[in-house]
């Protein structure tokens, strides 16, 4: 197995576990963790692609779009009353 599939398998990883904050509108994520959250994965995601590997900066971009719409959708309190 090469590194670029290792790394790929282990960011797929997060995938699954971020879809119920997507998905539901009653998730809460705060903006200054989502924000730090992108800025770690852009950094990472810039390694990888220097370092000349290529499915894991795709699959890790996804993880990065991922953020981002938590960023905006999810940062920000419900309120239900």
């Amino acid at each position: 197995m090469t590194w670029d599939a290792l790394i790929t398998l282990g960011t797929m990883v997060f995938i699954p576990g971020l879809m119920p904050t997507l998905l539901s509108k009653e998730a809460y994520v705060p903006r200054a963790t989502s924000a730090v959250t992108l800025v770690g994965l852009t950094t990472i995601i810039i390694g990888l692609i220097g370092s000349g590997l290529v499915l894991s900066p795709i699959v890790s971009s996804l993880t990065l779009l991922m953020w981002v719409f938590i960023l905006v959708f999810r940062g920000k309190r419900n309120r239900l009353e």
